[in-house]
């Protein structure tokens, strides 16, 4: 009788101890599912951001901005002549 009754406690304190384990598995399952979720929509957040940045660095885009904020114009390179007077006037040329 006495073994009964231990191997009942015994079987019950097990089932106890397993019962734990699974919640405990379940919670951590569960956070899986949520870091997955997550992951998953960082992923295509990436996707989109990797296409923004190819419209936003394409070289079309780049000529239009730069042409319309900063008003640059063709670089010409000095001639001589330019260069000879700039540095006999000190900087001072006049055209």
């Amino acid at each position: 009788m006495k073994k009964i009754i231990f191997f009942t406690f015994l079987f019950s304190i097990l089932l106890i101890l397993l019962t734990f384990l699974n919640y405990k598995i379940e919670v951590i399952e569960t956070k899986i599912i949520d870091a997955e979720i997550v992951n998953k929509k960082l992923e295509k957040d990436l996707v989109f951001f990797k296409s923004e940045w190819e419209y936003i660095n394409s070289p079309e885009n780049i000529s239009y901005l730069s042409k319309k904020y900063l008003h640059h114009k063709p670089a010409e390179l000095i001639e001589l002549l330019h260069f000879i007077k700039l540095l006999s006037n000190e900087g001072q040329v006049y055209e």
